[in-house]
C-alpha cells in the first residue's frame, strides 16, 4: 500500500565541552509534512539518538501499513 504522506526528521548534533557527556543532539520529528512537527526532543547518548530515529522509522512503516 503505497501512501503521499512524507515523514521529516532533523538532526542537530553539537558538542557542549565540560559535560560529562558532551554530545547534544535535538531532533524535530513528524510522521507527516501536512501536519507538522509532531515533537522535539534533545538527547545526549549516541544510543538514545540512534532509538529516536529507528522509532521514528518504524513509526513511518507502521502508518503505511493502516487501512
Amino acid at each position: 500500500m503505497s501512501s503521499d504522506r512524507m515523514g521529516l526528521l532533523i538532526v542537530r548534533a553539537w558538542l557542549e565541552h565540560g559535560s560529562s557527556k558532551p554530545l547534544r543532539g535535538h531532533m524535530r520529528l513528524t510522521g507527516d509534512i501536512a501536519n507538522g512537527f509532531d515533537r522535539e526532543v534533545t538527547l545526549a547518548e549516541v544510543s538514545g539518538i540512534c532509538a529516536e530515529v529507528e522509532t521514528w522509522l518504524l513509526e513511518i512503516l507502521a502508518a503505511d501499513q493502516k487501512p
